[in-house]
């Protein structure tokens, strides 16, 4: 009786290991079965056992996307073939879709962008995912983070934080030009977030949606100018009864009634700004001569005094 298991019966430990959620035990199953295969000439197996392996890699690197894709490349070599991961009946054609999906879900969201065109460019990334999810797993629960994580999610929700976060980009790539249209994304941002269950990140997407729909006229020039804390802020401001009411009766308000803070166009706030850090170095230049003064004074009496016993 040979005590030599067959690529078959490795392939079956590998599947075991699977189930009991030892994927480092199964990885290694497979790794060994694919080896046996190779020795046997046998393709079809290696082809198969390989397949797997590509498979469980991930729940080894799973924040790895180079290793999604891997998978994906391998699966998609074995054309539509019935797969068995753990107890779920698939195809590779499933998995590769998943695992593409996934490696590109996690490329995109690791990427902060630093301008209005790369915002751009990762809003249509996002809807390109989303929609991926929508086309590819017809509502389904994947298979992929179903086996490794415990998460059972249809690709539907996979897809509806995408959605808004694709629309939160595109109002970042449009507040520095348009900070109306701007706050119209991040609505449509809101109802995403609504629909995906998330209430915390709905309420920061209205913060924006009145932050930059919010219209105003500078208290200082009267430019009338949208986005607050982009291009217009809140300064303090010592504001009497008469003040106030001799800046009413325009459409646009140009101080806040609750707070008494003025509104400073980007413009005007810049050379306030700049105004006072000149004046304040200024300052700081004439204490410094003083002190140098004084202590000069300081040094050529005690010179005078001689050294004391």
């Amino acid at each position: 009786m040979s005590i030599m298991k067959s690529g078959e019966e490795v392939m079956s430990a590998a599947l075991d290991a699977v189930v009991r959620g030892d994927f480092s035990t199964a990885y290694n199953k497979y790794s060994e079965a694919a080896r046996k295969f190779s020795k046997q000439n046998d393709s079809y197996g290696y082809a198969i056992s390989s397949g797997y392996m590509s498979v469980l890699a991930i729940a080894l690197s799973p924040d790895n996307p180079g290793v999604y894709y891997s998978a994906a490349q391998v699966l998609r070599s074995l054309g539509n073939v019935p797969l068995k991961i753990g107890l779920h009946e698939t195809t590779s054609s499933q998995l590769a879709d998943e695992a593409e999906l996934l490696a590109a879900e996690k490329e995109i969201l690791a990427v902060v962008p630093s301008s209005p065109m790369e915002h751009g460019a990762r809003a249509k990334r996002l809807q390109d995912i989303a929609m991926g999810y929508r086309s590819k797993t017809s509502g389904r629960v994947l298979i992929i983070p179903e086996i490794f994580w415990k998460e059972t999610t249809p690709g539907e929700a996979r897809a509806l934080p995408l959605l808004a976060m694709a629309e939160e980009s595109l109002g970042q790539s449009l507040v520095q030009e348009n900070p109306k249209a701007a706050a119209e994304h991040f609505q449509t941002a809101r109802l995403w977030w609504m629909q995906a269950g998330r209430a915390d990140m709905a309420q920061t997407a209205s913060n924006y949606v009145q932050s930059y729909g919010l219209a105003v006229k500078c208290w200082f020039c009267g430019r009338e100018v949208s986005g607050e804390n982009v291009h217009f802020v809140s300064i303090p401001s010592d504001l009497t009864d008469m003040l106030k009411k001799t800046a009413g009766g325009t459409a646009l308000p140009s101080f806040n009634e609750a707070n008494g803070m003025v509104y400073a166009c980007k413009g005007c706030y810049g050379a306030i700004f700049a105004l006072s850090e000149s004046i304040a170095t200024q300052k700081t230049q004439e204490l410094e001569v003083k002190i140098n003064k004084q202590l000069e004074d300081i040094r050529r009496q005690l010179g005078r005094m001689g050294p004391r016993l």
